[in-house]
């Protein structure tokens, strides 16, 4: 979607998008928990060996949790996201996640908190909001579920004055794409707590980088002056820009048996 017009330098969040074979319509706004890890370059085998025994401890101890979904940014973050139905379970955690160490013990659990730690920079946590009124969710994606490889960010902040006319442009695009029938889709996700409340990400999936550069070129002939006007519109109220690629780890995500 954006992808034309944000070559500039960059700064923020992330996450990422999933095609969705649902109805835009059927669709509902998706609360999530959000933990940042950066991996520390020098020791990245270990981190990646780490995050995987802690899939592997999660399912031992029956993590009461529905996913814990991965990716991972080509510059060493990793994000993990939880799902929450209300910002009430965010109170339940602290006994979820302590009814697996109670089962794994807390020897074998401090180790493996040894081992991961120190492998990692950095982490925060932080809630974000995936909005449907915002995202568009394409009627036949290009995309199918289960075949993306390659995910693309774009985290910017905007002037925190004019939140709603940086979201009016968001749906104008968003209008713009259902009116072409286009089959690329892109997640919007609004920042709710953790992190500067002036900050939008936008992620888009594809099968692999050659099928989303593809598919970009595609998109900006067939919509250019349309979305140059657009972009007329937002950038004037944009104050930083970053962009990313990676893709989702799968083999670092956990899934309630």
């Amino acid at each position: 979607m954006f992808k034309l017009k944000f070559f500039l330098p960059l700064v923020w969040l992330v996450i990422c998008y999933s095609g969705l074979a649902v109805a835009q319509e059927e669709m509902n706004d998706q609360l999530y928990w959000i933990r940042e890890e950066v991996a520390k370059i020098n020791m990245l085998q270990q981190y990646e060996e780490t995050s995987k025994q802690w899939v592997g401890l999660m399912t031992e101890g029956g993590l009461d949790l529905p996913y814990v979904r991965a990716s991972q940014r080509n510059d060493g973050h990793y994000y993990y996201l939880i799902p929450l139905s209300n910002y009430a379970e965010i109170d339940k955690f602290s006994s979820v996640f302590g009814s697996v160490l109670d089962k794994i013990g807390k020897e074998k659990w401090g180790e493996f908190i040894t081992a991961n730690e120190s492998s990692i920079e950095t982490h925060r946590d932080f809630i974000a909001k995936w909005s449907a009124k915002y995202s568009y969710v394409p009627k036949e994606s290009r995309t199918k579920q289960g075949e993306a490889e390659f995910i693309h960010w774009v985290f910017f902040k905007y002037k925190l004055e004019k939140r709603q006319e940086v979201l009016d442009v968001i749906a104008e695009w968003k209008a713009l794409y259902e009116k072409n029938n286009i089959p690329d889709g892109w997640g919007i996700w609004l920042v709710e707590i953790g992190l500067d409340n002036n900050s939008i990400a936008l992620t888009e999936t594809a099968k692999d980088g050659a099928s989303f550069y593809s598919a970009m070129k595609e998109n900006s002939d067939k919509l250019k002056e349309e979305e140059a006007k657009l972009w007329a519109k937002l950038s004037v109220n944009v104050l930083s820009i970053e962009e990313y690629y990676g893709k989702p780890r799968p083999d670092l995500t956990y899934t309630k048996k």
